[in-house]
């Protein structure tokens, strides 16, 4: 029996249609206008409050991926911005491996208690950030 190969390279078809989009969109648009700016004094003029749950969320998640980094000799770094309104934790690692129950188990809850989950490089490492809600507006 033959290995099945499904394998596909769409960096040619990516670039094609970032060429046809090189004129200036509507996001280009507002920004230049000074919407975005606008936006953000407008948002930073509501109280936030912090959101018990999505803290309890980022605690135990900061407490568990630091244990996930120091198993394979990696980095951390946790962060309240209370600027930005928002809480991150960024790992850094040259390779992330979920492949026992413990290991797929933290993916999972970092998948149900996050935000946003975005891999990424930096510095030659693989940079997992896990964005947490953390606040919320009062109104």
């Amino acid at each position: 029996m033959e290995n099945e190969v499904y394998e596909k390279d769409y960096g040619e078809e990516f670039r094609e249609r970032a060429d046809k989009a090189e004129r200036k969109d509507f996001l280009d648009t507002l920004k230049d206008i000074g919407f975005f700016q606008a936006y953000k004094e407008e948002m930073d003029k509501i109280p936030k409050r912090v959101v018990p749950k999505e803290k309890a969320d980022y605690e135990y998640l900061l407490t568990e991926c630091d244990a996930y980094v120091r198993q394979f000799g990696g980095k951390i770094r946790g962060e309240v911005d209370y600027q930005k309104w928002q809480a991150a934790i960024d790992l850094y690692l040259e390779h992330f491996e979920f492949c026992d129950r413990e290991a797929l188990t933290l993916l999972k809850e970092i998948a149900e208690r996050a935000e946003n989950v975005t891999f990424s490089m930096k510095d030659g490492l693989l940079r997992m950030s896990v964005f947490i809600g953390y606040f919320d507006e009062v109104y």
